[in-house]
């Protein structure tokens, strides 16, 4: 501690001198005193890379909420830092990937089921094709929300570990 209070002495005195700049200066004070989160503008809450990556791909979850939210939420966490830090953009891409796809998928196993419930209104008796439409429609949408719940939490992981991770099943649509 006395080691690090003796180097910051000798900074400010070479500040003085004008030997080495305020922002040298500022930027060594910060190495030594262990802020590792220095606050760059748009750096949100004050997080660190990691823990906004985190945050990034857990915003998913918040179109239990409302499903559109399962979208936005990660499109403005993007949008807000991708040009700040790489990390950020990189994760950010991912998961919106992510969310489309899941769209995308979505949208196909209710397209397989709406046939068969659209003879609903009509007959209410069980039928074949109504019983088959919705199983084969169900399971699929079923299967599709544990894999996505399962790729949300493994890319947060990942992301807080400083590691980036392309969702496998995620259309590119925006990439680098």
């Amino acid at each position: 501690m006395k080691h690090n209070l003796d180097y910051l002495i000798k900074l400010d005195d070479l500040v003085k001198k004008g030997i080495i700049t305020e922002d040298e200066f500022n930027c060594e004070k910060d190495k030594i005193l262990g802020d590792s989160m220095t606050r760059r503008p748009g750096n949100l809450f004050g997080l660190n890379e990691n823990t906004y990556c985190f945050l990034l791909h857990i915003a998913v979850f918040l179109g239990i909420v409302h499903i559109l939210l399962a979208l936005v939420a990660p499109v403005v966490l993007w949008t807000l830092n991708r040009q700040t830090s790489q990390l950020v953009d990189e994760h950010g891409r991912n998961v919106v990937n992510w969310v489309l796809s899941f769209f995308i998928y979505a949208t196909i196993c209710f397209v397989v089921i709406f046939p068969g419930i659209s003879h609903l209104p009509m007959n209410i008796s069980p039928n074949f094709n109504l019983l088959t439409s919705l199983y084969s429609g169900l399971f699929p949408i079923t299967i599709l929300l544990l894999i996505s719940i399962m790729f949300v939490f493994i890319g947060g992981l990942k992301a807080s570990n400083g590691q980036i991770w392309k969702y496998p099943l995620a259309i590119p649509f925006f990439k680098r």
